[in-house]
C-alpha cells in the first residue's frame, strides 16, 4: 500500500513538472507549479478581466508585495527551449500599472538569458513579445518579473495577470546588408540610454522602410540603438585592416551632428571597436562611411582586437553622441541601408522601384520581376563581395537557379534600363 501511494505521488509530481509550451492555464498548470521568490506570489485564478483579446476562463496572477526589485515567480519545463526556428516568446499581459512598466522575461537552466519589454497600454490586455533569437537551447525555466526595478506594495498596480505563453517564429535573424524591406526578417531593434526606435515608412519616400530613432529629452550622452536583437547579425562582420569600412544612410535634422557606429561581439561586450563621423546635410538623407581603423578617442584599436582574435557580429548606432537629451532637446533621426564596406562590389543604394524577388527565402531558385522596365543584368554576390552568378535576361522577368548554392545570405544587383537595385537573397 505504501509503495502504491509513493508511486502515485511520484507520477503526479512527474506530470506536474512536465510542462511544455504553449501554456494557457486552463488545465496543465496550477498554482502549485509556480516557484515564488523574493516577494512575488503567483496563483492560477478565474479570469477577472474576461474582455478584449482574452476572454479565457483561467489566467495566472502575480502579486508583488515587498521583497526585492526582482520579485516574481517561475515555472520549470520538462525540456529545454529551442530558439533555432521559433525564436520569440509571446504572452498576454493585463496590468493597471502605468504604460512603460518593465516586464522582464528570464530563462534559467545552464546559465540564463533575459529580455525586457515595456507595456504599451494600461487597464487592458495586450500581447507582449520577447525576442530570444540566437539564444542557445540551455534553458528550461520561465521566470516572470513584472515591474522590474521597483519594489511592489501589494496594490492593484503591483498585481499582474498573464496568459497564453507561446513560442513563435519572429522572423529570420538580421544580417548585413540591412535594408529593412524583407517581409520575413526580424527587424527588432534594441534601444538603450533613452533612445526609442521603430520600423516605419520613410516619411520622404512612401515606398521605403526605415528605422526612426528618437533621442528623447531624457536620453544619456551614449543613448543609441543596436541594429537587431541582442544576438546580433547572423554572420560575423568580416572586418580587416584593409577592409575596415561600413556605411549607413542617415537623415538628421541638423548638419554637423556626430554619429557613432560601434561593433562588438554579442557574446562578449568587452570586445568592441568604435568610430565616428559627422552629418553634412540638414533635413536630408546622406550616406555616411564609418572607417574602423579611425577609432573614436578612448576606444580600442581595431588592430588590437583583430590581433587578439576578436570577432564582431553586432553593430550599434548613436545619434548626436556625447550630448544629453536634456541639453539638445528631443530629436528625431532616421537610418537605413547598413552595409559592410560602404557597398558590396559597387552595389549602391538604388532609387528605382517596382523590383520584386520571390520566393525569398528559397531553396532552389529566385525569380526577379520588374513592373516598369526591362531587366538587363542580374548579378549575385556573396557577403565577401565575390560575384558568383551572372545572368543577362533582357526581359522583365528573370529566374536564377540557386540549387547549387550553399545555404546562407547573398546580395543581388539588378540592373535595368532605369537604374539598379540591390536585394538581399536568402537560400535555405
Amino acid at each position: 500500500m505504501k509503495f502504491t501511494t509513493l508511486f502515485i505521488l511520484l507520477f503526479v509530481a512527474t506530470i506536474g513538472n512536465g510542462q511544455a509550451l504553449p501554456i494557457d492555464f486552463e488545465s496543465t498548470i496550477v498554482t502549485a507549479n509556480f516557484i515564488d521568490f523574493d516577494g512575488g506570489t503567483a496563483t492560477v485564478i478565474a479570469n477577472p478581466q474576461p474582455n478584449g483579446i482574452n476572454t479565457s476562463a483561467s489566467v495566472a496572477q502575480i502579486v508583488r508585495n515587498g521583497g526585492t526589485i526582482w520579485a516574481g515567480s517561475k515555472i520549470d519545463l520538462a525540456a529545454n527551449l529551442d530558439f533555432t526556428t521559433l525564436n520569440s516568446l509571446s504572452m498576454k499581459v493585463f496590468t493597471t500599472a502605468p504604460i512603460g512598466t518593465v516586464v522582464k522575461f528570464k530563462l534559467e537552466g545552464n546559465g540564463s538569458a533575459e529580455r525586457d519589454v515595456l507595456t504599451t497600454v494600461t487597464n487592458e490586455w495586450e500581447i507582449l513579445t520577447w525576442d530570444f533569437t540566437g539564444v542557445p537551447a540551455n534553458f528550461n525555466s520561465l521566470v516572470f518579473m513584472f515591474d522590474f526595478g521597483n519594489i511592489g506594495n501589494g496594490s492593484a498596480t503591483s498585481t499582474f495577470l498573464f496568459d497564453d505563453i507561446e513560442q513563435l517564429f519572429g522572423g529570420y535573424q538580421i544580417d548585413l546588408p540591412v535594408d529593412f524591406e524583407g517581409s520575413t526578417i526580424n527587424y527588432t531593434m534594441s534601444d538603450f540610454g533613452g533612445n526609442v526606435s521603430a520600423l516605419v515608412t520613410d516619411p520622404f519616400n512612401a515606398s521605403n522602410k526605415v528605422i526612426r530613432a528618437i533621442k528623447t529629452d531624457q536620453a544619456a550622452t551614449w543613448a543609441g540603438t543596436t541594429i537587431g536583437t541582442p544576438a546580433g547579425f547572423a554572420t560575423n562582420i568580416p572586418l580587416t585592416l584593409s577592409n575596415s569600412k561600413m556605411s549607413a544612410r542617415v537623415w538628421s535634422p541638423e548638419a554637423g551632428t556626430p554619429i557613432r557606429l560601434k561593433v562588438e561581439d554579442s557574446n562578449d561586450p568587452t570586445h568592441t571597436c568604435e568610430t565616428e563621423t559627422n552629418t553634412t546635410v540638414a533635413g536630408g538623407w546622406e550616406t555616411l562611411v564609418f572607417d574602423f581603423v579611425n577609432q573614436a578617442p578612448g576606444t580600442e584599436l581595431l588592430s588590437i582586437g583583430l590581433a587578439m582574435g576578436w570577432t564582431y557580429n553586432m553593430a550599434s548606432i548613436f545619434f548626436n553622441f556625447g550630448t544629453e537629451g536634456a541639453v539638445a532637446g528631443e530629436k528625431t533621426y532616421y537610418f537605413d541601408d547598413i552595409n559592410f564596406g560602404g557597398s558590396v562590389s559597387g552595389i549602391t543604394d538604388a532609387e528605382i522601384e517596382g523590383i520584386n524577388v520571390f520566393p525569398n527565402p528559397s531553396n532552389n531558385e529566385w525569380t526577379f520581376h520588374s513592373e516598369n522596365t526591362i531587366i538587363t543584368l542580374v548579378e549575385v554576390f556573396d557577403l565577401q563581395g565575390n560575384r558568383i552568378l551572372v545572368f543577362i535576361p533582357n526581359n522583365p522577368i528573370a529566374t536564377i537557379n540557386a540549387s547549387d548554392l550553399t545555404n546562407g545570405t547573398y546580395i543581388s544587383k539588378i540592373t535595368t534600363n532605369l537604374g539598379t537595385k540591390s536585394v538581399r537573397l536568402l537560400k535555405n
